[in-house]
């Protein structure tokens, strides 16, 4: 007799699954092609999920067969490797059991940091999953969202002027002793431009908080346990490392406090302990979209965005929250209220129109909704991260060419207009607002046995299921992200492509709504 915990699957389902190799194969770059792939990425990552919950509890899984009417029964781990490949499959199997079950106190940790733990992240949320034994990493790949910050917005519709509130704001920012050390430390270079960055005298708007900085320490700590001692020396090395940040306060304090957790200022060399982290003008900027520096981009956006807040899923909370709070119809600013609401919640500040930490929620998935909407346009993603995509393959060939003397790790200072495109390009966002002190590591690793070369993407921690697995050949990844990648020079033209944009105005407020 059968067991009353079997779950029957159709077998027609993980065969188009399975198949999904064979479409990208022939699948085109178009906006209705992209679509189409990330349906099946979906559908992959929702098996995935299933097929760890069904493991953990010990389920054993049926998949009836429809060919000559017989039955097909296999295991857990056969349809694991149908899904994803047998490599794949043995990274499923093994440690990863042991890692689920280390979750249960991450999650536990989670949710009882209430509210921080529903927008900060902490490393110790979700324990990180080494690679195969036969796998040794040989550069990595890291892109930090800043962590918790004061409001950017002064105001949310008519319904909050947080310009009132800005001694409080104020009394949340770190010290001027403790903004020298960093300084000394992780000096952001050069000095003429990062002593005058985009929200120069914007304060206490805006910036980083002292919770933000532990929260970026934290994650800088993580990374130290990570991979000092393996891919990174135990002392500084300048030719290991390289940080950038954008050219704004809160992203130059977070990469500052990230590199006091990935090397600790009690632990390196006197004459040999700073770490120096570039920026550049906002008009050079690949870490964000940039919209102000690109019409296309900002032209194809906003046509998109549109669209999406004509949906009953937009208009829905529209009706029932947004004219609340004193937005124009066909004026609200679903960044701006999410931001600054999200600030308030947090730090137990009154809200206005008696609204609750649900409703806040809700406006936040509205927002990543319609972020979604645009960045998995296959234009907008091309234009918001092709040029940090070209740096990323490049150092990765230097890597392949030279591992023993090349840069080991890339750390990039950003935003959430950072990590969504890149998590959208990659085909892996699922509408999700990154928390604050986020972040996503693109490994790079080489087969000890073989000699070939592996890629894997993590977001927070979390392996992302791409192509056939979680570790794809370096070739395939490559090949697969190609169409996004681009040389300064082709973005400069594309950007310049008259696809109606030359009748745009482009504002800076389009800017600053990038840069949450």
């Amino acid at each position: 007799m059968r067991s009353t915990s079997t779950l029957w699957i159709l077998v027609g389902f993980p065969a188009f699954v399975a198949a999904g190799p064979a479409l990208r194969d022939h699948q085109s770059h178009s906006c209705h092609g992209a679509r189409g792939l990330r349906r099946v990425r979906a559908i992959e990552r929702s098996t995935i999920n299933l097929l760890k919950t069904l493991t953990r509890a010990r389920y054993r899984v049926d998949v009836r067969g429809h060919a000559e009417k017989d039955e097909l029964s296999l295991s857990a781990e056969d349809l694991e490797t149908i899904l994803v490949g047998e490599d794949s499959a043995n990274r499923l199997r093994g440690p990863v059991e042991t890692e689920w079950e280390g979750n249960v106190d991450g999650l536990a940790l989670q949710e009882a940091d209430g509210l921080r733990g529903r927008h900060s992240f902490n490393p110790a949320y979700r324990q990180y999953i080494p690679p195969p034994q036969h796998f040794r990493i040989i550069h990595a790949s890291v892109f930090l969202r800043h962590g918790d910050r004061t409001p950017i917005s002064k105001t949310v519709g008519t319904a909050l002027d947080a310009s009132g509130d800005a001694d409080f704001w104020a009394s949340l920012l770190p010290d001027a002793t403790k903004q020298d050390l960093w300084d000394e430390l992780n000096p952001v270079i050069p000095k003429d431009i990062a002593s005058r960055p985009y929200d120069y005298g914007k304060a206490p708007f805006g910036q980083l908080t002292r919770t933000g900085a532990m929260e970026s320490e934290r994650v800088g700590t993580e990374i130290r346990n990570r991979y000092v001692g393996s891919l990174l020396p135990e002392k500084v090395d300048l030719d290991s490392i390289k940080a950038r940040t954008t050219n704004m306060r809160r992203t130059q304090q977070t990469m500052q406090n990230f590199l006091l957790g990935l090397y600790p200022a009690d632990l390196r060399d006197p004459d040999n302990n700073e770490i120096p982290i570039k920026t550049q003008p906002m008009r050079q900027e690949s870490l964000v979209p940039n919209s102000g520096h690109c019409p296309a981009y900002s032209y194809r956006s906003k046509i998109v965005a549109e669209e999406a807040k004509e949906t009953p899923r937009v208009t829905k909370i529209d009706r029932q929250l947004m004219r609340g709070l004193g937005y124009p119809s066909g004026g609200i600013r679903w960044a701006q209220a999410r931001e600054v609401l999200t600030c308030y919640l947090l730090q137990g500040r009154e809200l206005p129109n008696n609204l609750t930490a649900d409703d806040i929620d809700a406006i936040g998935e509205v927002n990543g909704f319609i972020w979604g909407a645009q960045f998995t346009d296959s234009t907008v993603a091309r234009l918001s991260t092709g040029r940090l995509f070209a740096e990323v393959f490049s150092d990765f060939e230097l890597a392949i060419d030279d591992p023993d003397d090349c840069n080991k790790m890339s750390l990039y200072s950003g935003h959430d207009s950072t990590l969504v495109p890149l998590l959208a390009a990659l085909g892996v966002y699922e509408g999700q607002w990154p928390p604050y002190a986020s972040y996503i590591v693109i490994e790079l690793a080489e087969s000890t046995k073989t000699g070939d070369h592996w890629v894997r993407v993590q977001y927070n921690n979390e392996e992302l299921l791409m192509m056939d697995g979680f570790w794809n050949r370096y070739e395939d990844f490559s090949n697969y992200m190609g169409y996004y990648v681009l040389t300064d020079e082709e973005h400069k033209i594309e950007c310049a492509a008259k696809d109606g944009s030359e009748d745009l105005e482009v504002h800076v407020s389009d800017l600053s709504d990038t840069l949450k």
